[in-house]
């Protein structure tokens, strides 16, 4: 499976450099979700890390602030993402398969 095929070259050596993990349900429909959702979801899968903040999605993804937003809302939507606080009252965003 691809994870990468219709990212930018800079996109897919960020993602590249990255150890996430393969083995999640959302891997299974990657059909289902559209690029900027992937991109996010992607962030998220990070073996090391559960929980992002919106600078690091922004960061990753290469999402426009909007666009990244918009993206972030249908996922919480969709209950496939969480909001959550961070220790220092940031707000962050893990993977609902993840962090529960």
């Amino acid at each position: 499976m691809n994870i990468t095929k219709n990212l930018t070259v800079s996109e897919t050596k960020r993602v590249n450099l990255m150890p996430y993990l393969t083995d999640l349900d959302w891997i299974e429909n990657l059909d289902e979700f559209s690029e900027e959702e992937k991109k996010v979801m992607l962030a998220l899968s990070h073996s090391k890390y559960r929980w992002r903040n919106r600078d690091r999605l922004l960061e990753l993804t290469c999402l426009k602030p909007k666009r990244l937003d918009r993206t972030l809302a249908y996922l919480i939507a969709d209950d496939l993402i969480r909001p959550a606080f961070s220790k220092k009252q940031n707000i962050v965003f893990g993977l609902k398969e993840r962090v529960g």
